[in-house]
């Protein structure tokens, strides 16, 4: 059942690669994770995402609490989204699986003078039939607006090609004050 659900996941995780252009691993960010209560069979993970040099520096916590099905965090960045006054975009994705590979998936926007903004969680379910996702589009993205976050959902026709993508929500950024504006809207492409 393990061997069918990573199949699902790489066939999934090649869809969303496509759509997620301009997202590169990269050895800048790393985790570091404490194991707490060990002594039960699956003991609670405390996940830090930080700065390969200088671990001190937290970017960001988490907690895994279901360790039995949790299998593996990747770390990707997104260099000079489009937006002013921010100079990468961190994506981390951590990833559980049972029948189907659920992933959460965590964006943070690293601002020119260092601080850090995080939106929103996104989270995806991958299984046999899958054909669509959530992700954040940014403004040097396909699809992307100038000045905009878009929360999205992108539709596949195949494993490369997209069939529409479904705005969920916009998010307006300044400089100076970050996130300034919230928006629901629908869909930014056709069939």
């Amino acid at each position: 059942m393990k061997k069918v659900a990573i199949i699902i996941i790489l066939f999934q995780s090649f869809q969303f690669l496509q759509a997620q252009k301009g997202f590169e691993k990269s050895e800048k960010y790393l985790v570091t994770t404490e194991i707490t209560d060990q002594g039960q069979e699956y003991p609670t993970y405390v996940v830090n995402l930080v700065r390969s040099d200088n671990s001190s520096e937290k970017i960001s916590t988490l907690t895994i609490n279901d360790t039995e099905l949790f299998e593996d965090i990747f770390i990707t960045t997104l260099e000079n989204p489009g937006l002013n006054g921010v100079s990468e975009v961190i994506k981390m994705e951590v990833e559980y699986l049972a029948c189907c590979a659920h992933v959460e998936s965590f964006y943070y926007m690293v601002q020119e003078n260092g601080e850090v903004t995080a939106l929103p969680e996104l989270k995806n379910i991958y299984c046999e039939e899958s054909d669509t996702d959530f992700q954040y589009i940014f403004p040097n993205q396909e699809y992307g607006i100038d000045g905009n976050i878009l929360s999205t959902q992108t539709f596949y026709k195949s494993t490369s090609d997209t069939k529409y993508v479904s705005l969920k929500q916009s998010f307006t950024w300044n400089q100076n004050e970050g996130i300034t504006g919230i928006s629901k809207t629908t869909a930014i492409t056709g069939y």
